[in-house]
């Protein structure tokens, strides 16, 4: 099955081939095994790369049902299936319809709401809610990051309700406004190619303390080499980290400098202000504690794109620039980037209907 995957998934382009492609349950385990253990069958209790089929068995209890393996291990015999110490651990749902939710996902540019997904699987809103932040822990990415990186910062939430009457906020630290918003530090790297064909660079965002010298440290330097080419804008915590990088070089926006060759932050800003819309155009409100996870689903998106093309736009002034053309790949095809590092990270229920995240960390994939 797993030579079939991209033929399989490669003709799915339209809602109907999709409900065609995941219409049989048995047909969606395979393909989902065939994702997720894209080089065989995997415990994932113990890594070990050996297992028996145990499936129509009879075990005591009753016949196993279909896709149960067992770890030939002497030292562990875990049982197991393919949603086993995943997010999907677990799961009451059909596999069909965690593929076609998954594909409906990937399908929006910007994302999908739980009421809308929701109303289009036919489940309730909270299943829909959990079924995205199954996603969106399934592509969170831990390689780091080198070559150009590009490091801005952006506010999470809306501007405070004031009455006419109320004293103005004052200033806060180092001469900043003070702000009820949430700090956030967006990480992006540049594509090392633009040649047509070529993949989009990664992004990554985390919610920070502050704006300081040890927040930025703590958001960066898990991130990126030490040997990677570091551009910012000419905040003091970016100029003072920047040391510890091979290069750095910065913009000044507060003179009005935003492009100087090819030091600038306009990616990095970029991706902030695509995390404004899809917030705004999709989610309405994302919780500070959530928000991590919403980055993984708009970083991995932003990756998911290979250049098409170059072309010259000329403003107004008559300025000519040279415009890079995206297009994304088909999210069919980007399910088996979603489900290769699934293994390892599992979600559970909470008592108030919440999640609780039980592990971020994928041991095989």
């Amino acid at each position: 099955m797993s030579e079939t995957i991209p033929a399989v998934l490669s003709d799915i382009r339209t809602i109907d081939d999709m409900i065609a492609a995941f219409q049989d349950e048995e047909q969606c385990r395979r393909l989902l095994e065939s994702m997720v253990w894209r080089n065989g069958r995997i415990c994932p209790a113990c890594g070990y790369k050996r297992s028996i089929a145990i499936a129509g068995r009879d075990t005591g209890r009753g016949r196993a049902r279909p896709g149960l393996y067992q770890c030939s291990s002497g030292d562990c015999r875990f049982q197991f299936t393919v949603t086993a110490r995943t997010p999907l651990h677990a799961t009451k749902l059909p596999l069909r319809t965690w593929l076609k939710g998954m594909w409906l996902l990937l399908q929006s540019d910007k994302g999908l709401s739980s009421v809308r997904l929701a109303e289009a699987l036919g489940v309730s809103q909270p299943t829909a809610w959990r079924m995205g932040h199954a996603l969106r822990l399934m592509v969170a990415r831990e390689h780091m990051l080198n070559g150009t990186v590009e490091v801005d910062h952006f506010y999470l939430g809306r501007r405070p309700d004031r009455k006419p009457d109320d004293p103005p906020p004052g200033r806060g630290r180092k001469g900043q406004a003070k702000t009820q918003k949430t700090p956030v530090m967006a990480i992006v790297q540049r594509p090392a190619d633009i040649t047509p064909g070529s993949s989009a660079g990664h992004a990554r965002a985390a919610v920070v303390s502050g704006l300081s010298l040890s927040a930025a440290v703590r958001a960066v330097a898990p991130q990126v080499e030490l040997h990677a080419h570091l551009m910012s804008d000419e905040a003091k915590a970016f100029v003072a980290m920047g040391e510890c990088f091979a290069a750095h070089e910065t913009v000044n926006h507060s003179n009005g400098e935003y492009v100087r060759d090819s030091v600038h932050v306009n990616s990095a800003e970029g991706f902030n202000a695509r995390v404004r819309r899809t917030i705004a155009g999709v989610f309405h409100h994302i919780s500070p504690e959530l928000a991590n996870l919403y980055f993984h689903e708009m970083g991995f998106r932003w990756s998911q794109r290979v250049v098409t093309g170059q072309v010259i736009r000329k403003s107004r002034s008559g300025k000519e620039s040279t415009k890079t053309l995206w297009s994304r790949i088909p999210p069919a095809l980007q399910l088996q980037q979603v489900f290769r590092a699934a293994v390892g990270r599992q979600m559970r229920r909470s008592h108030d209907g919440g999640i609780i995240i039980k592990s971020a960390v994928a041991v095989f994939g």
